[in-house]
Protein backbone atom coordinates (compact mmCIF):
# COMPACT_ATOMS: atom_id res chain seq x y z
CA UNK A 1 0.00 0.00 0.00
CA UNK A 2 1.39 3.20 -1.13
CA UNK A 3 1.75 6.35 1.41
CA UNK A 4 2.24 9.86 0.64
CA UNK A 5 5.78 10.12 0.92
CA UNK A 6 6.79 6.86 -0.98
CA UNK A 7 5.66 9.19 -4.11
CA UNK A 8 7.45 11.72 -2.89
CA UNK A 9 11.08 9.12 -3.05
CA UNK A 10 9.67 8.17 -6.19
CA UNK A 11 9.86 11.93 -7.38
CA UNK A 12 12.86 12.97 -5.81
CA UNK A 13 14.58 9.52 -7.45
CA UNK A 14 12.83 10.18 -10.86
CA UNK A 15 14.81 13.84 -11.12
CA UNK A 16 17.93 12.14 -9.57
CA UNK A 17 18.24 10.04 -12.39
CA UNK A 18 17.13 12.97 -14.86
CA UNK A 19 20.15 15.37 -13.58
CA UNK A 20 22.49 12.18 -13.30
CA UNK A 21 22.29 10.65 -16.74
CA UNK A 22 24.43 13.49 -18.43
CA UNK A 23 26.88 13.13 -16.12
CA UNK A 24 27.40 9.84 -16.25
CA UNK A 25 27.02 10.25 -19.99
CA UNK A 26 29.17 12.87 -20.15
CA UNK A 27 32.05 10.85 -18.21
CA UNK A 28 31.67 8.79 -21.27
CA UNK A 29 33.74 11.27 -23.45
CA UNK A 30 36.78 12.93 -24.32
CA UNK A 31 36.58 16.20 -25.94
CA UNK A 32 38.77 18.25 -27.81
CA UNK A 33 38.75 22.20 -28.79
CA UNK A 34 41.51 23.35 -30.85
CA UNK A 35 41.38 27.20 -32.23
CA UNK A 36 44.47 27.91 -34.83
CA UNK A 37 46.24 30.09 -37.02
CA UNK A 38 47.73 29.28 -40.13
CA UNK A 39 49.70 31.77 -42.49
CA UNK A 40 48.01 30.65 -45.74
CA UNK A 41 49.38 30.95 -49.19
CA UNK A 42 47.34 29.44 -52.43
CA UNK A 43 49.29 28.03 -55.61
CA UNK A 44 47.82 26.39 -58.62
CA UNK A 45 44.73 28.28 -61.56
CA UNK A 46 41.29 29.05 -61.35
CA UNK A 47 38.79 30.14 -64.12
CA UNK A 48 36.06 31.42 -63.86
CA UNK A 49 33.78 31.57 -67.30
CA UNK A 50 36.18 32.60 -70.22
CA UNK A 51 38.60 34.01 -67.55
CA UNK A 52 41.47 31.62 -67.02
CA UNK A 53 44.34 32.54 -64.77
CA UNK A 54 47.62 31.71 -62.49
CA UNK A 55 46.67 31.80 -58.99
CA UNK A 56 49.45 32.93 -56.89
CA UNK A 57 48.38 34.14 -53.56
CA UNK A 58 51.11 34.66 -50.99
CA UNK A 59 50.75 35.19 -47.37
CA UNK A 60 51.65 38.71 -47.01
CA UNK A 61 48.76 39.51 -49.61
CA UNK A 62 46.30 37.58 -47.85
CA UNK A 63 46.99 39.12 -44.68
CA UNK A 64 47.25 43.05 -46.03
CA UNK A 65 43.51 41.84 -47.54
CA UNK A 66 42.17 40.21 -45.26
CA UNK A 67 38.90 41.65 -43.77
CA UNK A 68 38.16 38.34 -41.24
CA UNK A 69 39.16 34.69 -40.79
CA UNK A 70 38.09 31.88 -38.35
CA UNK A 71 39.51 28.58 -37.64
CA UNK A 72 38.92 25.52 -35.39
CA UNK A 73 39.40 22.37 -34.87
CA UNK A 74 37.04 20.06 -32.83
CA UNK A 75 36.53 16.44 -31.77
CA UNK A 76 35.09 13.52 -29.46
CA UNK A 77 35.60 10.02 -28.76
CA UNK A 78 33.50 8.04 -26.93
CA UNK A 79 34.74 5.66 -24.56
CA UNK A 80 34.09 2.84 -27.00
CA UNK A 81 36.55 4.77 -29.28
CA UNK A 82 34.17 5.94 -31.74
CA UNK A 83 34.21 9.71 -31.97
CA UNK A 84 33.78 12.69 -34.38
CA UNK A 85 36.49 15.29 -36.21
CA UNK A 86 35.04 18.57 -37.29
CA UNK A 87 37.35 21.16 -38.71
CA UNK A 88 36.46 24.86 -40.21
CA UNK A 89 38.61 27.36 -41.84
CA UNK A 90 37.34 30.46 -42.99
CA UNK A 91 39.11 33.71 -45.18
CA UNK A 92 37.27 36.85 -46.13
CA UNK A 93 39.25 38.98 -48.41
CA UNK A 94 39.09 42.13 -50.01
CA UNK A 95 40.67 44.76 -52.28
CA UNK A 96 39.79 48.11 -54.19
CA UNK A 97 41.95 49.82 -56.65
CA UNK A 98 41.10 53.19 -57.90
CA UNK A 99 41.96 53.59 -62.10
CA UNK A 100 41.55 57.30 -62.82
CA UNK A 101 40.33 56.63 -66.44
CA UNK A 102 37.95 53.37 -65.32
CA UNK A 103 36.73 54.63 -61.48
CA UNK A 104 37.21 52.27 -58.72
CA UNK A 105 37.46 48.30 -58.96
CA UNK A 106 36.60 46.54 -56.00
CA UNK A 107 37.28 42.70 -55.41
CA UNK A 108 36.21 40.16 -53.07
CA UNK A 109 37.47 36.94 -52.20
CA UNK A 110 35.48 34.30 -49.45
CA UNK A 111 36.46 30.57 -48.90
CA UNK A 112 35.50 28.68 -46.45
CA UNK A 113 36.12 24.58 -45.92
CA UNK A 114 33.91 22.81 -43.43
CA UNK A 115 35.23 19.14 -42.55
CA UNK A 116 33.16 16.14 -40.93
CA UNK A 117 33.96 13.32 -40.35
CA UNK A 118 33.42 9.70 -38.21
CA UNK A 119 36.41 8.34 -36.72
CA UNK A 120 37.75 5.31 -34.81
CA UNK A 121 40.46 5.53 -32.11
CA UNK A 122 42.85 2.95 -31.03
CA UNK A 123 46.22 2.53 -29.65
CA UNK A 124 49.40 0.59 -28.87
CA UNK A 125 52.55 0.81 -27.20
CA UNK A 126 55.04 0.73 -30.56
CA UNK A 127 52.25 3.12 -32.43
CA UNK A 128 50.36 5.47 -30.43
CA UNK A 129 47.60 6.67 -31.09
CA UNK A 130 46.11 6.19 -34.00
CA UNK A 131 42.44 7.53 -35.77
CA UNK A 132 41.08 5.99 -39.00
CA UNK A 133 38.32 8.57 -40.49
CA UNK A 134 35.78 8.91 -42.87
CA UNK A 135 33.73 12.04 -44.07
CA UNK A 136 33.14 15.07 -46.19
CA UNK A 137 34.75 18.11 -46.98
CA UNK A 138 32.65 21.20 -48.05
CA UNK A 139 33.96 23.87 -49.82
CA UNK A 140 32.40 26.98 -50.62
CA UNK A 141 33.91 29.72 -52.46
CA UNK A 142 32.57 33.23 -53.87
CA UNK A 143 34.18 35.81 -56.03
CA UNK A 144 32.95 39.65 -56.36
CA UNK A 145 34.72 41.88 -58.82
CA UNK A 146 33.07 44.96 -59.28
CA UNK A 147 33.44 48.13 -61.27
CA UNK A 148 32.42 51.66 -60.16
CA UNK A 149 32.97 54.03 -63.27
CA UNK A 150 33.19 57.44 -63.28
CA UNK A 151 29.56 59.38 -63.90
CA UNK A 152 27.66 55.98 -64.01
CA UNK A 153 26.38 53.45 -62.25
CA UNK A 154 28.23 50.38 -60.60
CA UNK A 155 28.62 47.02 -62.89
CA UNK A 156 29.33 43.59 -61.63
CA UNK A 157 32.44 42.26 -63.61
CA UNK A 158 31.99 39.01 -61.59
CA UNK A 159 29.12 38.13 -59.23
CA UNK A 160 29.67 33.60 -58.96
CA UNK A 161 29.49 31.43 -55.98
CA UNK A 162 30.40 27.72 -55.87
CA UNK A 163 29.65 24.99 -53.89
CA UNK A 164 30.65 21.66 -53.71
CA UNK A 165 30.82 18.65 -51.26
CA UNK A 166 33.63 15.59 -51.37
CA UNK A 167 33.85 12.12 -49.94
CA UNK A 168 37.56 11.80 -47.98
CA UNK A 169 38.95 8.91 -46.40
CA UNK A 170 42.30 9.70 -43.48
CA UNK A 171 44.24 8.77 -40.28
CA UNK A 172 45.70 10.84 -37.60
CA UNK A 173 48.77 9.77 -35.57
CA UNK A 174 49.50 10.82 -32.64
CA UNK A 175 53.25 9.50 -31.17
CA UNK A 176 54.42 10.34 -27.70
CA UNK A 177 58.42 11.06 -28.39
CA UNK A 178 58.86 11.72 -24.36
CA UNK A 179 57.45 13.29 -21.39
CA UNK A 180 56.28 16.40 -22.98
CA UNK A 181 56.40 16.31 -26.90
CA UNK A 182 54.38 14.11 -29.35
CA UNK A 183 55.10 13.79 -32.99
CA UNK A 184 52.05 14.56 -35.09
CA UNK A 185 50.77 13.79 -38.40
CA UNK A 186 47.32 13.40 -40.31
CA UNK A 187 46.63 13.09 -44.20
CA UNK A 188 43.19 12.29 -46.11
CA UNK A 189 42.65 11.52 -49.86
CA UNK A 190 39.03 11.86 -51.75
CA UNK A 191 37.57 13.53 -54.59
CA UNK A 192 37.09 10.21 -56.81
CA UNK A 193 35.06 12.43 -59.44
CA UNK A 194 32.24 12.54 -57.13
CA UNK A 195 32.41 16.00 -57.41
CA UNK A 196 36.02 17.11 -57.41
CA UNK A 197 38.83 14.94 -59.59
CA UNK A 198 40.81 14.76 -56.52
CA UNK A 199 41.43 16.52 -53.23
CA UNK A 200 43.87 15.75 -50.01
CA UNK A 201 45.24 16.70 -47.21
CA UNK A 202 48.85 16.35 -45.26
CA UNK A 203 49.23 17.42 -41.63
CA UNK A 204 53.05 17.09 -40.13
CA UNK A 205 54.25 18.56 -37.00
CA UNK A 206 54.94 18.13 -33.40
CA UNK A 207 53.09 19.01 -30.07
CA UNK A 208 53.82 19.95 -26.74
CA UNK A 209 51.96 19.13 -23.54
CA UNK A 210 51.78 21.90 -21.35
CA UNK A 211 49.98 19.73 -18.80
CA UNK A 212 47.01 17.10 -18.84
CA UNK A 213 44.15 19.60 -20.30
CA UNK A 214 46.53 21.94 -22.62
CA UNK A 215 49.11 21.66 -25.40
CA UNK A 216 50.35 23.59 -27.73
CA UNK A 217 51.16 22.34 -31.54
CA UNK A 218 53.25 23.62 -34.41
CA UNK A 219 52.70 22.16 -37.81
CA UNK A 220 52.71 22.55 -41.81
CA UNK A 221 49.42 21.50 -43.83
CA UNK A 222 48.62 21.57 -47.29
CA UNK A 223 45.26 20.82 -48.91
CA UNK A 224 44.79 20.00 -52.56
CA UNK A 225 41.74 20.53 -54.54
CA UNK A 226 41.17 19.68 -58.56
CA UNK A 227 37.55 20.56 -59.40
CA UNK A 228 35.64 22.30 -62.44
CA UNK A 229 31.78 22.42 -63.51
CA UNK A 230 30.76 23.59 -66.62
CA UNK A 231 32.18 23.50 -70.64
CA UNK A 232 35.37 25.44 -70.79
CA UNK A 233 34.41 28.63 -72.55
CA UNK A 234 31.18 28.63 -71.60
CA UNK A 235 30.04 31.26 -68.84
CA UNK A 236 29.24 28.56 -66.66
CA UNK A 237 32.63 27.21 -66.30
CA UNK A 238 34.31 27.18 -63.34
CA UNK A 239 37.80 25.53 -62.29
CA UNK A 240 39.92 25.58 -58.70
CA UNK A 241 42.83 23.54 -58.95
CA UNK A 242 44.91 24.85 -56.29
CA UNK A 243 47.15 24.36 -53.12
CA UNK A 244 46.43 25.33 -50.15
CA UNK A 245 49.19 25.48 -47.58
CA UNK A 246 51.38 27.06 -44.77
CA UNK A 247 52.66 26.96 -41.04
CA UNK A 248 50.25 26.49 -38.79
CA UNK A 249 50.30 27.18 -34.71
CA UNK A 250 47.35 25.87 -32.57
CA UNK A 251 46.34 25.87 -28.41
CA UNK A 252 43.91 22.57 -27.65
CA UNK A 253 42.16 22.25 -24.66
CA UNK A 254 40.71 18.49 -23.59
CA UNK A 255 37.93 18.11 -21.07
Amino acid sequence: MLTLKQPRVLTLLSFGLVFASPTVYADQWQFSVEPYLMATAIDGSSAIGTIEAPLEVEFDTILNNLDSAFMLHFEGYHQSNWGFIADWGYMDLSKSHNAPKLGVLSARVRQAVLELSVAYRFSSPSMGDWVNYVGIRRWDNSYEFDLDPNFMSQVSVVDRDEDWIDLIFGFHLNKQLSEHWQLTTAGDLGGFNLNAKLTGSFKLGAVYQINPHWDLGMSYKTTYVDYQTGQRGNKNFFSYDTFTHGPQISVSYQF
